[in-house]
Parts: C-alpha cells; sequence; structure tokens
C-alpha cells in the first residue's frame, strides 16, 4: 500500500506515469525538451489510447498514452517496467499500425504522404542486446552513407537505471532532469529540483503530491503500486535464477574443457578410445570428434 510518509507518488507505476504525463502542459514541457523543435508546440490532444485490429482476426493495441500535436504528429509514449525478448519488434509494431491507421479506407486521393509518428518508452532496465544507454535514438537511415531515409519514424528508449545512482549535480541536460526527477520522485522529501531551468516541473509537484489525492485516486494508485512491486520482485528472482543458472553453464562448460584436454593426453599415449570413455564419461563419438 502507498505510504502517506512519502510525499510524492511513484511515477513508474502505470497509475502514476498516467495521472503526470497525461496533463497536457507536463506532456507538451517534455516532448518539447525533447525534440527541440524549431518551432513551439502550441497544442496537443490526447487520443483514444486503443487500436482496434484492421480485421477482425488482427490484434488490438492499447497504448499508455497517445497524442497528436497540432501539426499532426503523433506519440505513442509508453512506460515499460520489465524487459521482454522480442522488445525491438514490438516498437516497430506498434509505430508500424501508428502509420497504417493514417491511409483513410477509400480515401482514393491519399498519396502515402505520411504524419511522422515518434515513439517514446521510458524503460525500467537496461535494454537487452545493445550497449547500454541512458537516451537512444532511432531513425531509419542508408546504410552505406548514414544519410537519413525517412524522418517519418523515430524512437526513443529512456533507460532509468542509472539514474538512481546519480546525485543532482550529475544532470547536465533537459531530459536528465525529467529523467533524474522522474526515477527518484517516491523517495523525494522537498520540493522537485530544477525548477528554474523547467517550470513544468513545479505542475509536477502538484499533480503527483500524494496528500492531493482523493481516496478513490489512493485506492486506484494502492492497486497499481502492489502491481509494480510484484513486478519487480519477479524480475529480481528471475535476475538471481539467471546468474544460477549461468554459474551452473560455467562448471559444467569448466568439467567438459578439462574432459577434453584428459582425453586428447590419453590419446596421444595410445589408450584405446573405450577406456578414454570410461575414464573422462565422454561420449565414444565426442573422442573421436577430438582426434582431428
Amino acid at each position: 500500500m502507498a505510504q502517506r510518509e512519502n510525499r510524492y507518488i511513484n511515477v513508474l507505476t502505470d497509475y502514476g506515469f498516467k495521472k503526470v504525463f497525461g496533463d497536457k502542459e507536463v506532456m507538451t514541457a517534455f516532448l518539447t525538451d525533447l525534440l527541440q523543435p524549431k518551432s513551439p508546440i502550441a497544442d496537443i490532444t490526447f487520443l483514444d489510447k486503443e487500436y482496434d485490429g484492421m480485421a477482425e482476426y488482427e490484434r488490438g493495441i492499447i497504448y499508455d498514452l497517445l497524442c497528436r500535436t497540432e501539426n499532426g504528429e503523433e506519440f505513442i509514449v509508453e512506460m515499460q517496467n520489465r524487459n521482454q525478448t522480442h522488445f525491438s519488434d514490438r516498437i516497430i509494431y506498434y509505430l508500424s499500425r501508428s502509420f497504417s491507421s493514417q491511409g483513410e479506407k477509400g480515401d482514393v486521393a491519399w498519396d502515402f504522404k505520411l504524419k511522422p509518428v515518434y515513439g517514446i518508452f521510458f524503460l525500467n532496465f537496461h535494454l537487452r542486446g545493445f550497449e547500454q544507454r541512458n537516451i537512444r535514438t532511432v531513425q531509419l537511415k542508408v546504410e552505406e552513407t548514414g544519410e537519413l531515409f525517412s524522418d517519418k519514424l523515430k524512437v526513443f528508449t529512456l533507460e532509468l537505471p542509472n539514474y538512481r545512482k546519480m546525485k543532482e549535480e550529475d544532470c547536465k541536460t533537459k531530459i536528465d532532469y525529467w529523467l533524474y526527477n522522474i526515477t527518484n520522485l517516491e523517495t523525494m522529501t522537498t520540493n522537485i529540483p530544477f525548477q528554474q531551468q523547467q517550470p513544468a516541473f513545479k505542475k509536477v509537484g502538484n499533480i503527483a503530491e500524494l496528500v492531493r489525492m482523493t481516496p478513490e485516486e489512493l485506492k486506484q494508485y494502492n492497486i497499481s503500486i502492489d502491481s509494480y512491486r510484484t513486478n519487480l520482485s519477479v524480475m529480481k528472482n528471475e535476475r538471481a535464477e539467471g546468474r544460477a543458472e549461468g554459474r551452473a553453464e560455467g562448471r559444467a562448460e569448466g568439467i567438459q574443457k578439462r574432459n577434453n584436454e584428459i582425453a586428447i593426453q590419453l590419446l596421444a599415449i595410445g589408450m584405446p578410445i573405450e577406456q578414454i570413455s570410461m575414464v573422462t564419461g565422454l561420449s565414444t563419438s565426442e573422442i573421436q570428434a577430438l582426434r582431428s
């Protein structure tokens, strides 16, 4: 359950994330700091977060937050607390569905000109299979030259774990301010830092203060934070099991290597393969392979 002695909610929970970033002023300020657009974002509209499949047999999608600027640019904004095996594929799938929805059925005049779609993914983990980076920007580029192939698709992955170990003075950029505050808000007891650099953080504090929440809001938040803590516990167990499996595999590989070395030595002195198999536990085919 949420503790009353905490001043702020945990923004990494589903409820906390949607409550904070579901505010138009906060979302506009964040998008402006992330994208640094040439002209100000005048307005954003929050859209229905659910995309039905284009046919009955197709799977629908429910986003955390989906919004559109006055220029028609769409933003898929998500908070992810658990890694997935095919997470990068999921990102491409999400953005592809957003693109495909731009083609109005029956509009013969549509010439395939697309509005930009941005995917912004807050990750409470380091993306598996990639170099660890706090901020990663992905676009379609020509492999041979590095030229930008299309400016209509852009993905940001924002990895949060390093911000738990950072201090305020370690934050150097506007996005550092956002990610530091998002990651550590639940443990803060004073006013949210960096308000001089970004006035929207005052609004974030007002939204996130537990004392400002109604009993019904607190009930929803308690449910959300219980789910969040369960996920953390599951991830911790998965990491522990992975380390144990890794140690077991390492020991097995070491034993295999040592048995191979012994078998090679015994082959060199002419011991029969059947006897070598009895000594090392290797199969005759494994020992035969060591001869080459």
